[in-house]
Order: structure tokens, then sequence, then C-alpha cells
């Protein structure tokens, strides 16, 4: 039995061939026409998509990297869930919406249970002015925290081109100070005859009768107190943050910071007594930044 091969392209066309001489004439006609219709709405919705693509690009470019200004530095102030912060930030324009920042922030850590109160009886008037204190309280906790990151642009004009909004990412070392909380604390001597004084004093294992007693407190120390004494934990720090612009970037700036960062400590980070304390640190924050942009 004697076999023909037919090559691929030959078997392709005849197919075709036999598909049509079974079709009218003008059926076959559309079959080719719908077929290059087709063709075209695919290659049309391509070109549209690459040409948004570029429009987008173009439209970063030019809200992200003017040509008059290269770098910015810029003051920023802080409200945190756990205290407040302020700080500088130095940024450098690489590349359209693509920026490397520099920031440098100092942060008072507060503890959730910290509240201030004052003695409502005075059972010793002659020892002086009575003051707010925090009671509990054995530390002022402050940070001292240098990141490097970027920040780069997500949506260049919202709401009719007078908003822009960024992302930043940044990380460093954190060094945290605890300074002693002092207070006023009332002592009195009974012999020969009851008398009370005052002793300035840190929280302290020896003390510790005094210094959560509040009948035995006058109030709070000065703020000085203590700053010879302060323990340093240092630490590593991660930030993220939302970047929220109001206008097209002038000279002056001017934005909104809305985001969160967690610190990490080689020691535990002890803020009121008889509260466990934790060797991280983590909140939210909102914040205004304003300085000026140069080349």
């Amino acid at each position: 039995m004697q076999c023909f091969f037919i090559p691929m392209k030959k078997n392709i066309e005849l197919i075709l061939i036999l598909m049509l001489s079974c079709c009218p004439a003008g059926r076959a006609q559309q079959v080719w026409e719908g077929g290059k219709e087709k063709l075209e709405q695919v290659k049309e919705k391509g070109e549209k998509k690459i040409s948004r693509l570029k429009q987008w690009k173009q439209h970063i470019a030019e809200w992200g990297l003017d040509p008059d200004f290269n770098h910015a530095l810029s003051l920023s102030g802080r409200l945190n869930t756990n205290g407040w912060s302020t700080g500088l930030c130095y940024l450098h324009q690489k590349s359209p919406g693509n920026k490397v920042l520099w920031q440098l922030h100092f942060s008072e850590i507060r503890h959730e249970k910290e509240a201030k109160q004052e003695q409502t009886r005075d059972l010793y008037p002659g020892l002086g002015k009575r003051t707010a204190y925090i009671f509990g309280k054995i530390n002022n906790a402050y940070t001292l925290q240098l990141a490097y990151g970027r920040e780069q642009m997500l949506f260049p004009a919202l709401l009719d081109g007078n908003l822009s909004v960024s992302l930043r990412y940044s990380g460093g070392p954190a060094l945290a100070l605890l300074k002693p909380y002092y207070l006023n604390l009332i002592y009195v001597d009974y012999v020969p005859e009851p008398q009370a004084h005052i002793q300035t004093e840190r929280y302290s294992s020896g003390n510790s009768d005094h210094f959560l007693q509040p009948g035995f407190i006058r109030g709070r120390g000065k703020w000085s107190k203590g700053l010879g004494e302060i323990r340093y934990c240092p630490g590593l720090l991660a930030e993220l943050a939302f970047v929220i612009e109001p206008e097209k970037p002038k000279a002056f700036v001017k934005a909104i910071v809305i985001g969160g960062n967690a610190a990490f400590y080689t020691s535990r980070i002890e803020i009121m007594a008889e509260r466990k304390a934790y060797p991280y640190q983590a909140a939210f924050f909102v914040g205004l930044t304003l300085g000026k942009r140069w080349r």
C-alpha cells in the first residue's frame, strides 16, 4: 500500500479551502474579515495600554523629578501613640519619583498608664509647694533614631492634580536613653519629736514603700536631676510611612506623614514600677513636615 505525505503547510491550506468551500461566498468573506477585525481590536487595545503606561511614566517624571529641586531638607514634628518626636529629614532625588533619604529623630516614649496627679490634702504645709507628678514612674524614656531609606512615589496627582502620595521606608540604628525619675518624698522623724523633711530620690527596692505611696509624695523633682545617671540601650529601627503632599513640588516643602515604626533594644525599656517592661517599642504616628528644596 502506497502512502502519500503532504507537508504541514499544505495540510493547513487544504483544510481552509475545504472549510470555505462548504460556506457561501458571503459567509467566507465574513470569516476572513471578522478575524482581521479581532486582530485589529487586540492590536489597538495593546497600543492603548502601552500609551497609557508611557503617559503614566511621563506624569511621574514631571511630578517626581523637577530639574530645579534635587535636594530637600525639612523639619518634622510628630504625635505618636506612645509620645511625641521631632527630627530632620534630608532627601536626594535620584530618578523620577525615587528619592534617597536620611532622617534623624528624637522622641519621648510614654507608658500607657502614665497619669499626672497631685496631693489634694496638705498635711505638711511647711514643706513648700506641691507639684504634679506621675505616680509609679521610675524612668523618663527617650530615643535617638538615625535611619536611611527610600521614598517612592505611588500616585503623582490625585484630586485634580492637587495631591500626591509616596511610600517611605527606612531603617537604621536606634538608641534609648533612660533617665531616672526623681520624686520629692516626705520622711518623718519621731525622735525627739515628730518632724517632717523632704528627700529627693529615685526609685529603688529600699524606698518603694515611700515611692509608691501617694501620702509620702510631695511632688516631682527637677527634670535636670538624674542627667548624670542616664542608662543607654542600643537597638535597631524599622519604619514605614505614607507621605502626602498637597501640591506639586515647589521650593517650600510641606507634607503630612502617616505611618508606624518599631525598634528593638538590647535591654528592657523600664518606665513604670510594677509594670512589665519589654526590649522593644512600636507606635503609629502622624506628623507635619516643613522645609526647603534646592538643586
